[in-house]
């Protein structure tokens, strides 16, 4: 059901994006710099901008927040107790989130310092940490998918432009077991 409620939002996020009938070459080089939002045609960073990413970004670590006060461990683990500097990690994800999907490959981000994406390697970043496929998908579904929502993103390109990567199982293996 998580699924289905993930995609049903990753496919409302497309709807408001608007569209034009120019040949669309996208701006970045990330992994999903060639996966297209339904509405825009566009990428999702050429969609949504810097300061659309840094607003998801912001309320990712709202939400997580939130669950970690509300239940602990019990849903997302303890991957999170480890993290001893949430300003450089909140600086990490946005410019690793920005270049997946199609942005730049350093942004600066809202603490004034720079962040490169290409230099993070997800295995190496999440290795001891124990993540499971549950709690992964607990994440993706109850943090990831409202904070996109929540910022403006419409259900269709929650589905067409963020869901892809994701969902992508390398990218997920590189995350869950280690």
């Amino acid at each position: 059901m998580r699924t289905t409620l993930f995609v049903g939002a990753l496919a409302l996020l497309a709807i408001g994006c608007g569209s034009d009938d120019e040949e669309y070459e996208p701006t970045g080089t990330g992994p999903a710099a060639r996966v297209f939002c339904d509405s825009s045609g566009k990428n999702a960073f050429d969609t949504y901008g810097t300061n659309g990413f840094v607003a998801v970004n912001e309320e990712i670590f709202e939400l997580t927040t939130a669950e970690l006060t509300a239940n602990g461990d019990a849903n997302l683990g303890s991957s999170f107790s480890g993290v001893a500097d949430f300003a450089r990690f909140k600086g990490r994800l946005a410019a690793f989130l920005v270049f997946v999907y199609g942005g730049p490959d350093t942004i600066t981000y809202t603490d004034g310092v720079s962040y490169t994406a290409t230099d993070q390697d997800m295995t190496a970043a999440h290795t001891g940490m124990g993540i499971t496929s549950a709690q992964y998908d607990y994440f993706v579904t109850n943090i990831i998918v409202p904070a996109l929502t929540t910022s403006g993103v419409t259900a269709d390109d929650v589905s067409s432009c963020f869901a892809p990567p994701v969902t992508d199982a390398t990218f997920k293996a590189s995350i869950v077991g280690k």
